[in-house]
């Protein structure tokens, strides 16, 4: 089996449960990368599968529904995160992002596989929804624009499975309870997560939350579940309630040390009133359903002092709601203790204390850019600087800085409060994260006048997140001159220290850098760290100031590959370098640094 982690390897493994592919097949994944393709394009060359086998499997084993573009508007948010070039080149349209997750349309079954390499790219997952391929050509010349040599007549779709209808739906088997089955390693997207869930694996073993009760309708009833889902979920340590449809059911899902747990399920038509339950305890206020909503309030729940920060987003399944639960944020980590090296830290310290323009934090979703973030802000109140920050979630309160939350469902957008910052006489301007290139530009006028702004961007680092703010429409020479500091950084999980011990895992070999003899330790499983291995997680690090040759790539609007050189050549020490020194510390294994980096396949 191939890790379940992109689209695409999903769908390997569905073919191969199907009986469509045998294990056999999946040996040619080292030779399709070895061609520079990926293992399932590799597949369809060669006859192994059709794309009727795929869109079977995407459709039956993987619950993707089909969408009719004619009657669904894209998120303008989600139409910037990819230009039109990539589009049309990909044959992708992005519907709507929520929490770092992106969901594109595609007319071809087969381009799934493709997915993998677009996320990469993006620096943020990317899930798929099914359309007709004529609906598709015309919605990417509808919203991209025409190419140079194309006409505005689409074509008639001439793909055989585009005729094909839709298989029959797959009932969802009912919740049962039973031990922990979700807590798998890596359940990296919300509908990978429900997948799982649907295919038949147990619910954790609570025994206490009955959703039943929904089918009443009593608002004080409801209102006595949703306080018994806080206390329950907070017993239990979540950190966030999901509240995910899924065809015709949603689920009630913890997460719990990093993972997600099915608590329970329901039919979707239930859904509705939970939801609004769950709404008027964070008091959103009367927030249509199709409308996206966010809240924070401070509650005691269990005896516990909490904030609860509240998203609900509409999707093409249901309303999405999750809720984090923070009990004790307490201050902000320093760098240092964020696994960031010394010397990197003061650089970042005397950037804060005495420099201007954009100080630029870079990583993946669920990569750390929240922890630096915050870590950045504390230390410039600490040395006497204003501060300003305009946040989509607040995750420390800081009593020193004037924190801003951005309402998604509000027509005040984060540049607008950027806007508005600029005019309150602050040192330093922040924004936690650049979404729209209407932030970017807010935050390069900011810089130009004098004022140090730090700011987190969804990209796999620096390089990245540099070429997608110029993909956004960032004009090149102003962005060029405004960036003075840049940070990328990914999250890997640190070794248990009672269980550590030296492993012969040929990967090690394979780290960029890597001395002859390097040696590798592994956790392998004890009662202080619950059988994982892992106690714990620390930061790994690139840090590049802005010279004037990486300005003067960035100025053209080079490519990812030329900026990256010049980043080089000004000096920057690769990611991969800091996990390779926190791998000869003890600290993570090779195969966890492989797991997050990707160095070796």
């Amino acid at each position: 089996m191939v890790e379940t982690g992109t689209m695409g390897e999903r769908v390997l493994d569905a073919l191969v449960k199907t009986g469509a592919l045998t294990p056999d097949h999946l040996a040619t994944i080292d030779e399709a990368w070895t061609a520079g393709i990926s293992p399932g394009r590799l597949l369809l060359e060669r006859g192994a599968i059709t794309p009727d086998d795929v869109a079977v499997a995407l459709e039956q084993e993987l619950g993707v529904p089909r969408v009719d573009l004619s009657s669904y508007a894209p998120d303008d948010e989600a139409l910037l995160l990819v230009s039109a070039e990539t589009a049309r080149a990909r044959s992708v349209l992005p519907l709507f992002e929520i929490d770092g997750m992106l969901t594109v349309a595609i007319g071809d079954p087969a381009d799934v596989f493709e997915l993998g390499e677009l996320a990469v790219e993006l620096g943020m997952e990317v899930e798929a929804v099914l359309v007709e391929p004529a609906s598709l050509h015309q919605a990417l010349i509808t919203h991209f624009g025409p190419a140079d040599d194309e006409e505005l007549i689409p074509p008639p779709p001439s793909a055989e499975w585009a005729a094909t209808p839709p298989g029959p739906e797959v009932a969802s088997p009912a919740v049962a309870p039973g031990p922990p089955g979700l807590s798998g390693e890596s359940l990296s997207g919300t509908r990978h997560a429900i997948e799982q869930m649907v295919e038949g694996a147990p619910a954790r073993d609570t025994g206490k939350i009955d959703l039943d009760v929904l089918a009443v309708a009593d608002a004080g009833k409801v209102s006595v579940l949703v306080s018994d889902i806080l206390e329950h979920a907070l017993h239990q340590g979540a950190s966030a309630i999901h509240l995910l449809p899924y065809k015709d059911d949603f689920f009630l899902v913890y997460r719990i040390e990093g993972r997600l747990e099915r608590i329970a399920s329901a039919p979707l038509s239930l859904q509705c009133a939970l939801v609004d339950g769950f709404k008027a305890y964070v008091r959103v206020g009367a927030v249509p359903a199709t409308a996206p909503a966010l809240g924070r309030v401070r509650a005691r729940i269990a005896e516990r002092e909490v904030v609860l920060t509240l998203s609900a987003v509409p999707t093409v399944a249901g309303q999405r709601l999750v809720i984090s639960l923070v009990t004790d944020p307490g201050a902000p980590h320093d760098l240092a203790a964020l696994g960031m090296p010394e010397a990197e830290c003061r650089a970042l310290h005397a950037m804060v204390e005495r420099g201007r323009g954009i100080l630029l934090v870079c990583g993946p979703v669920a990569g750390g850019r929240s922890a630096t973030y915050y870590a950045l802000l504390a230390h410039a109140a600490a040395v006497g600087k204003t501060v300003y920050s305009v946040e989509r979630s607040v995750e420390h309160e800081i009593p020193a800085i004037a924190q801003v939350l951005v309402n998604p469902g509000s027509s005040v957008g984060a540049a607008s409060y950027l806007a508005v910052g600029m005019r309150q006489d602050t040192d330093v301007i922040a924004i936690d994260s650049l979404q729209a290139v209407e932030d970017v530009h807010r935050a390069i006028e900011a810089a130009g006048l004098g004022k140090l702004v730090i700011a987190t961007f969804s990209g796999a680092g620096i390089v990245a997140g540099v070429r997608r703010m110029l993909d956004l429409g960032a004009e090149p020479t102003s962005l060029a001159s405004a960036l003075t500091f840049g940070v990328g950084q990914r999250l890997v999980r640190t070794n248990c220290p009672d269980c550590s011990q030296e492993e012969r895992n040929p990967i090690v070999t394979q780290i960029p850098g890597a001395a002859p003899g390097v040696v590798s330790l592994a956790g392998t499983g004890c009662s202080s760290c619950g059988g994982s291995g892992f106690a714990g997680i620390t930061g790994v690090f690139e840090v590049l100031p802005f010279s004037e040759s990486v300005r003067a790539a960035i100025a053209v609007s080079a490519d990812a590959g030329d900026i990256a050189a010049s980043a080089q050549a000004a000096g920057m020490r690769p990611i991969i370098s800091s996990g390779l020194a926190k791998l000869e510390q003890g600290l993570v294994s090779a195969e966890e640094l492989n797991r997050v980096l990707r160095f070796a396949e």
